[in-house]
């Protein structure tokens, strides 16, 4: 084998490689836009509006409540919009069972 096809080989593997990457986060900010989207439709605007403020702030929050309210919708538990005030309790109450109490003894 010469040199040159075997760099041909290697550039067609990574290339095989960078399609396949591309292919796998295309399809994942397509689900991130269909969860997105499913939730947008759950929310008053006001609510919305917080909810992405707090995803810039707190992304590992944010998918929590938007995974909590996929799981109300999908259950039929949510009969109309979640308002802004609701959210905020819901928030609220995620955030503080997410707090650790830390205590520091000296021994």
């Amino acid at each position: 084998m010469s040199e040159d096809e075997a760099l041909r080989r290697i550039q067609e593997k990574l290339m095989a490689e960078m399609s396949e990457r591309r292919s796998r986060e295309e399809e994942a900010l397509r689900e991130l836009q269909r969860i997105d989207a499913i939730v947008k439709s759950l929310l008053t605007a006001d609510a919305w509006q917080r909810l992405k403020r707090v995803e810039l702030v707190k992304p590992e929050l944010a998918n929590e409540v938007k995974l909590y309210l996929i799981q109300l919708y999908s259950a039929g538990k949510l009969a109309r919009k979640i308002t802004d005030e609701e959210l905020k309790a819901l928030l609220a109450s995620l955030s503080e069972r997410e707090r650790r109490d830390f205590n520091i003894r000296v021994v």
